[in-house]
């Protein structure tokens, strides 16, 4: 048994020691894609450099038409990609922007900026300006990783990320304030991290209750974005919510997704639940047949602003979940729970293979260390987080949840919780567990499970 211990602790010792290594770097933002531009600056000229070098001065102002891998400016061609840039804050459809523009070779324009800068606007987008510093600082750290990340997957389109929620809302520097800017300068190069990647940090709105799975909603197996239950009471302006939808845009969806016209559609049910009591699977039936999806494939094909998330509830009242009833918009309120008993010699050696893995955090792993008799305790937590699947149980096969969704007429009514896809971070879970004393670290910890921050060199 000791020397198992004593593996477990070499590991934990030489995780501890390692550093994340990453430079900072330049964000390719696109803000548009077609090939016609307004642009301006609000002090100084506008100074253009285009693919040969050639140079220009375009004055406060300027109107570009992009085509045929060639900028026409003021009667002039030059050739793409060109940059533009000056010594103000440049303009483009009422907003200002740091940095900047790249007109690409495909004729789109992109605001070229540091990523620390691009930062500070996104948090006044993303979330309040006013909100929790903890909770700021979280989000800092979740923009961060996550145009880091997508910068690696994207090199074949030219650009790291759009400026909307499709990736994650940049409104530039007009939106800027010394709040959200300090929350940007205080986690400076800091990251989130599982193992030695960069983690993917989804996150979304208001989980209404419980995280989301990711291969319930994409079909991936991260082991760091499984559904967890929110910790912390909350209320946001989208607890609850209902949305009415045609029987017709409906039957529209369901051809979108499946390719199968099943007809006038007569009855949508909800067939399948996770544990938070989000759907994952609908049954639609038709008057030529039926068709079931994925409940994620379904809201984004019949419009994910109207249908805000795919945690349903029946007819807008409470819902079930591990035999507690919850009241619509509300969030349980969750203890910590663990033990301090021994190990087995079959779980120390799950302990040791989970802590090779990275399944816990630098701060666990100390904590670990210091306090032996909590290994039981870290032993349960790891495998909640996946690790040693070897020895871990099984998942609980899905139940049936079986109740059909309100139709009145030619419409059908839907009540559900939240906003978003569900997967990673709650924005509104992150800001209640701030105001209650969690620090951005820990509440990381708690949507990423496994996930560490560190800080890019």
């Amino acid at each position: 048994m000791n020397h198992i211990r004593t593996r477990i602790f070499a590991i934990i010792i030489a995780v501890l020691s390692w550093t994340f290594e990453a430079e900072a770097r330049d964000v390719y933002v696109r803000l548009s894609n077609s090939g016609s531009y307004s642009i301006g600056i609000t002090q100084g000229m506008l100074t253009m450099t285009d693919a040969e070098g050639r140079l220009a001065n375009l004055g406060d102002s300027a109107q570009i038409s992009a085509s045929g891998g060639y900028v026409s400016i003021m009667g002039n061609t030059f050739l793409m990609p060109v940059r533009i840039s000056g010594s103000g804050l440049l303009q483009f459809k009422g907003r200002t922007y740091r940095g900047a523009f790249l007109i690409t070779q495909k004729g789109g324009l992109l605001n070229v900026l540091d990523v620390e800068q691009y930062l500070c606007g996104v948090l006044p987008a993303e979330v309040g300006a006013n909100w929790h510093t903890q909770a700021l600082r979280t989000q800092a750290i979740c923009a961060r990783t996550y145009v880091l990340k997508q910068s690696m997957n994207r090199a074949d389109k030219g650009y790291d990320v759009v400026d909307t929620d499709a990736d994650q809302v940049y409104k530039g520097a007009g939106v800027e304030t010394a709040k959200t800017n300090q929350a940007v300068s205080s986690t400076a190069g800091e990251v989130l991290t599982y193992g030695k990647e960069l983690a993917f940090t989804y996150f979304h709105s208001d989980s209404g209750g419980h995280t989301a799975d990711i291969s319930d909603v994409w079909g991936q197996n991260i082991p760091y974005l499984t559904g967890v239950p929110e910790v912390v009471n909350y209320k946001s302006p989208v607890s609850v919510w209902n949305a009415k939808i045609s029987a017709a845009k409906i039957q529209s969806a369901v051809k979108k997704v499946t390719g199968s016209d099943i007809g006038t559609i007569t009855e949508v049910q909800v067939s399948e639940v996770d544990d938070g009591g989000r759907a994952i699977t609908m049954t639609f039936i038709g008057s030529n047949g039926s068709r079931s999806m994925k409940a994620s494939q379904f809201r984004l094909a019949v419009d994910p602003r109207t249908l805000k998330s795919t945690m349903f509830t029946p007819s807008g009242g409470a819902f079930r979940v591990n035999n507690t009833t919850t009241p619509s918009g509300l969030v349980t309120q969750r203890k910590p729970q663990g033990s301090g008993n021994e190990l087995t010699f079959e779980e120390e050696q799950g302990l040791a293979k989970m802590t090779s893995e990275g399944v816990f955090t630098s701060t666990e792993l100390i904590d670990m260390l210091s306090n032996p008799d909590k290994r039981k305790k870290y032993y349960q937590t790891g495998l909640g987080r996946g690790g040693n699947k070897s020895s871990a149980p099984a998942k609980k096969p899905r139940s049936k949840y079986g109740y059909s969704i309100e139709k009145s007429g030619n419409d059908f009514i839907f009540y559900g919780r939240g906003w978003g896809h569900g997967v990673g971070m709650c924005q509104w879970g992150a800001m209640a567990m701030a105001e209650q004393g969690y620090t951005a670290e820990k509440i990381l910890a708690h949507y990423y499970p496994g996930t560490s921050v560190r800080k890019i060199k």
